[in-house]
């Protein structure tokens, strides 16, 4: 189990993201980065992660943002042909 020790949300699985500003907890990083809009340094900032088109997904340690679907990195292509 991994936690975070300043907002205490705890999660398991090393793909995981934790975003340090809004404390919302991602299956990847991919998906922790449609979260996060604006400029760095000007503007930047977090997008509820439901507005960013992601869905919340329940485990047993809380709540995971995802992309809708699966994920087709760890999909054969063959077989999803």
């Amino acid at each position: 189990m991994i936690s975070h020790a300043e907002c205490g949300k705890t999660w398991t699985g090393l793909r995981r993201s934790h975003c340090p500003a809004c404390h919302e907890t991602f299956n990847s990083e991919s998906a922790a980065d449609k979260h996060r809009v604006g400029k760095y340094g000007i503007d930047r900032r977090c997008l509820p992660p439901a507005e960013a088109g992601l869905i919340p997904t329940e485990q047993p340690w809380g709540t995971c943002w995802q992309a809708p679907g699966g994920d087709l990195r760890f999909t054969d292509t063959a077989d999803a042909a």
